[in-house]
């Protein structure tokens, strides 16, 4: 995937600074770990509502920056996917690519969602029915019809990244979900309690089919 190509080029530069600003992506400082964290989630922030040839073309600017050869196995292979579900997990879809949905037209989203569905059930052998938004903020990343295409695609329920706790009155094809990205418990529990505080979670309007 094009975020992980950017997380390894970053990784594997051994300049101190790391020049993109002829990209129109800036330049970053990389003498410590801290400064490279914060380089590629500048990065990844600013890439991803890029159109995907967009995208394609400044992760390949990076990449040749960076001087960085990519190995060919930053993502799961099928093998450790079927390994994944053989040991209990529940597979689910995310897209083809992984684009931002409101960035490409409705064709090109129906078919991320759909083909998305349609690869990993064969590649399992059996259905998938859970879907998850890229990136998931409800009227930003995704919208009412993308709602609708992913129950169209026949998914039984899907995520977003909208904070809040899921209520039985909500829509199944909008479960929201809190990520666990704290570095110490303390915060994790902090935000974990306040997140169950919170009033319904953010939604777009849909109409259930």
């Amino acid at each position: 995937m094009w975020n992980d190509s950017v997380i390894e080029a970053v990784r594997v530069f051994r300049g101190k600074e790391l020049d993109l600003s002829h990209a129109g992506l800036g330049s970053y400082c990389l003498e410590s770990h801290e400064q490279r964290r914060v380089a590629i989630e500048s990065l990844l922030g600013h890439i991803k509502y890029f159109r995907p040839y967009q995208r394609q073309e400044a992760v390949a600017k990076i990449v040749d920056v960076a001087g960085a050869r990519l190995p060919d196995n930053l993502m799961l292979r099928s093998e450790q996917v079927l390994a994944l579900r053989n040991a209990g997990m529940q597979i689910g879809a995310h897209t083809c690519s992984h684009p931002i949905l409101e960035k490409i037209s409705d064709d090109e989203a129906l078919s991320e969602i759909s083909n998305g569905k349609v690869g990993l059930e064969s590649l399992l052998g059996e259905p998938v029915t859970h879907f998850a938004y890229p990136n998931g903020k409800p009227d930003v990343d995704y919208s009412a019809k993308h709602v609708a295409m992913v129950r169209q695609a026949g998914f039984v329920a899907a995520f977003s990244t909208a904070p809040g706790v899921a209520m039985q009155t909500g829509d199944v094809h909008q479960l929201p979900r809190f990520t666990p990205w704290d570095r110490t418990r303390s915060r994790y529990g902090m935000r974990l309690l306040a997140n169950m505080r919170r009033s319904a979670p953010q939604v777009v309007a849909s109409t259930v089919a």
